[in-house]
């Protein structure tokens, strides 16, 4: 994709490479926000090992995901429950108060620059877009509202008496 673009993707496959360049362009902060991180997919064992590198390459970068709902991810992600108990000093994951889980769009964001968006939870529709801050700006703004009211979602550790 040449930088300064927009692109729009009609298909689930779409998504998925628009969603693997922008992990792969990532320099500092990764945000996503999904309904419940299945379509995604992070917990490929290449998307995962791309967080795990994104993570590990500086000191200061950042992986934040907001979700309506976190089971899927506890029950079914254990690479991601990994990189969480890793890289729990830089890798959050936060669950949306009810009164939030009416939203149905779905977007990653990188470096407040870059970023992917599904238009609804339940379709491939979207678009990409690289070098466009002035297009992130308002998602990352977007995003920032959704973390501040979200509650701690996943712990790295599980409990057990």
């Amino acid at each position: 994709m040449d930088p300064d673009s927009e692109i729009r993707f009609d298909s689930f496959s779409d998504y998925h490479a628009a969603l693997d360049s922008l992990l792969s362009t990532a320099k500092k902060e990764l945000c996503v926000f999904d309904s419940d991180l299945k379509t995604p997919n992070l917990e490929s064992p290449q998307r995962a090992r791309i967080l795990s590198d994104f993570l590990l390459a500086l000191p200061g970068n950042r992986l934040r995901i907001v979700l309506h709902d976190t089971r899927y991810v506890e029950n079914h992600c254990p690479l991601i429950m990994l990189l969480l108990t890793r890289f729990n000093h830089c890798f959050e994951i936060r669950r949306t108060p009810d009164d939030l889980r009416h939203l149905t769009e779905c977007f990653a964001l990188a470096d407040k620059t870059h970023g992917v968006v599904r238009f609804h939870v339940d379709h491939g529709r979207g678009k990409t877009f690289l070098e466009r801050p002035d297009v992130a700006q308002g998602w990352w703004g977007r995003f920032e509202e959704l973390w501040a009211c979200s509650q701690s979602g996943l712990s790295p550790t599980r409990l057990g008496l």
